[in-house]
């Protein structure tokens, strides 16, 4: 069998009735699903359009657009016509734009909306390679007669009957190879510049299989969507894995409608970051404190304490009394019917991991990397160790380095950074790809990632300190929502900390502080020594040298739009280090 994903389409095509709807969109209060018969009629009418507008193999392709049907028939056309997808993220600036364009030579722009056209031809002339510029909405449109709709494409196409789809894919499968790079994604590391990393048929198919034989879905399950197809942890596993095995997918119209479309879809999983859980979880708090003093609130109470303590123990009759009284309502807000969030992106706490497993909701830890197709690892379902990221995938080899970074072996692993060879040498040597990440493999095979390679940095007494270790301490705190810590080349440790602002609230509560703004709460030096308290507690076990021995407590969350974070929510160090100076010098008594 060809290892490409045109084969798991067919394979997808003759199991499945082609005309039942199974990705749906939400406009207005209804939701509207397209069939894969209307699919892939699409993908191969816009294949169609690219051979006619004289595209060769190798083109690239670029797709700046949120998660929608669009995105899959540019990313399905391009496999048919050979050519390369270059996602881009809609929250890049044009001059990002720029560099992904000239760097990988993109041929096809797909913009979604009007911003993000404007956005591309604020730097077109400074593209020479940039031929065409394809808008997923009609009110992406200019006067300038250059920009095509890809409804108006579309419409000149025509509509095959299922068994003549299926004879012409097979047919444009055998001109495939697995080996054939099909999409180009430009890492948003927390340093450096952007690198493509090149991925193949057969990376992404191998990973595939590999999650396939880890998660348990089946076409009963349904998929909420709302990580970018633009990161290769949503494509993988929330695009590509649900579209391949049968599962429903819904898309979510932005984080922020989460809570309420799952109530709608009723999905049976969520693809996340940790973020989302933190959120859940604080709100679940939140709502606990509000409550009126009572027997509701003490019901409600107990409830979440066997949530966190009991949840190993589903089988006793204190959870199931607790499942009757309190969980069930809580996952009714989810839909009633969610098993498992597939955790990935970064670390997620062990804390909030552990309650939803308690509640009856699996959080599958995982690890992985754009430059492995992503998934490394993921903890079993049954089997979930917290604090660790899970047992390699199947086919997939991990050992440390003498150093102690983690190198990964297997098909998953990518061909290479697109027109950077050196960078390619260096981080594949010998087969074994070079992660950056520092960490250990226990006795039972879970891996325990301890800190990110450039992330380590040296006290000025000579003492190395992971910081990832520490801001995921100071982050079990419930009123934190972001931590940076600080300490590289300095006599002590620091931390600027971001707080979430309805925790924050319920802590001046609890210590019946009574403040007018939440400026205020910034300058209390009850609320600030409580922090202070709060976080030497969970740094009790950690070296003198490495406690955070200074913090301060800064009102503006780090943001995607302001450069700080990068598109998974991962704080850019040195960026923020930067751009925040003047508050750690004050820490180390610098003004």
């Amino acid at each position: 069998m060809k290892k490409t994903l045109v084969e798991f389409a067919l394979n997808i095509l003759k199991r499945y009735n082609v005309n039942e709807e199974f990705i749906f969109t939400k406009s207005g209060d209804r939701y509207s699903g397209i069939s894969r018969l209307e699919l892939y009629n699409g993908a191969f009418n816009l294949y169609e359009f690219f051979k006619k507008s004289g595209m060769n193999t190798g083109d690239k392709v670029a797709i700046i657009s949120e998660n929608r049907i669009e995105w899959i028939l540019a990313d399905f056309a391009s496999m048919f016509a050979k050519m390369i997808t270059v996602p881009v993220y809609t929250t890049l600036s044009s001059e990002s734009i720029k560099y992904i364009f000239n760097n990988a030579e993109v041929k096809i722009c797909f913009v979604s909306n009007a911003l993000q056209l404007d956005k591309v031809l604020a730097i077109k002339d400074e593209v020479p390679s940039l031929k065409k510029i394809i808008a997923f909405t009609e009110t992406a449109k200019t006067p300038d007669s250059k920009i095509l709709t890809i409804s108006s494409i579309l419409r000149q196409g025509r509509s095959m009957d299922a068994e003549e789809l299926i004879s012409t894919i097979e047919q444009i499968n055998d001109k495939l190879d697995e080996d054939d790079v099909i999409t180009i994604i430009y890492t948003s590391g927390t340093t450096g510049v952007p690198k493509g990393v090149m991925l193949t048929h057969k990376n992404i198919y191998s990973n595939l299989v590999s999650c396939s034989k880890i998660l348990p879905i089946t076409q009963d399950d349904v998929f909420l969507s709302y990580l970018p197809y633009s990161h290769i942890y949503e494509r993988t596993t929330g695009y590509y894995l649900p579209l391949f095995f049968g599962p429903k997918i819904y898309y979510a119209q932005s984080i922020d409608t989460i809570g309420v479309q799952m109530a709608e879809v009723k999905p049976t999983f969520v693809i996340t970051v940790p973020r989302l859980l933190d959120k859940m979880y604080n709100r679940l708090l939140k709502t606990y404190e509000e409550m009126p003093s009572g027997l509701k609130k003490r019901i409600f109470g107990w409830g979440l304490n066997v949530a966190r303590n009991e949840g190993h123990r589903k089988s006793s009759l204190k959870w199931q009394i607790a499942d009757r009284l309190v969980f069930k309502k809580i996952k009714e807000k989810t839909g009633g019917r969610l098993r498992y969030f597939a955790s990935g992106g970064g670390a997620l706490n062990k804390t909030v991991g552990k309650f939803f497993d308690g509640l009856g909701i699996e959080a599958l830890e995982g690890y992985g990397m754009t430059e492995t197709s992503p998934v490394i690892s993921c903890n079993p379902p049954g089997k979930i160790k917290y604090g660790t990221v899970g047992t390699p995938l199947e086919g997939v080899e991990v050992k440390i380095a003498p150093d102690g970074e983690i190198l990964v072996k297997g098909d998953l692993v990518m061909k290479g950074y697109f027109n950077n060879p050196a960078e390619t040498e260096s981080t594949i040597i010998d087969g074994w790809l070079h992660t950056g990440d520092i960490g250990e493999i226990d006795s039972d095979g879970y891996i325990r990632i301890t800190d990110r390679k450039k992330s380590l940095f040296k006290s000025s007494g000579g003492k190395y300190i992971a910081p990832t270790h520490i801001e995921e301490l100071i982050m079990q705190l419930p009123y934190v929502d972001q931590v940076l810590v600080i300490g590289n080349e300095r006599m002590y440790v620091t931390a600027i900390i971001i707080p979430e602002m309805e925790g924050l609230k319920l802590l001046a509560k609890s210590l019946n502080l009574e403040v007018e703004t939440e400026s205020e709460l910034f300058q209390s030096e009850i609320l600030l020594k409580k922090i202070n308290s709060d976080i030497n507690e969970k740094q009790k076990d950690l070296a003198p040298h490495e406690k955070v021995r200074k913090f301060t407590l800064y009102e503006k969350p780090f943001t995607i739009e302001n450069g700080e974070l990068t598109p998974t929510m991962k704080i850019k160090r040195k960026f923020v280090e930067e751009k925040y100076n003047y508050i750690i010098e004050k820490m180390y008594h610098k003004v």
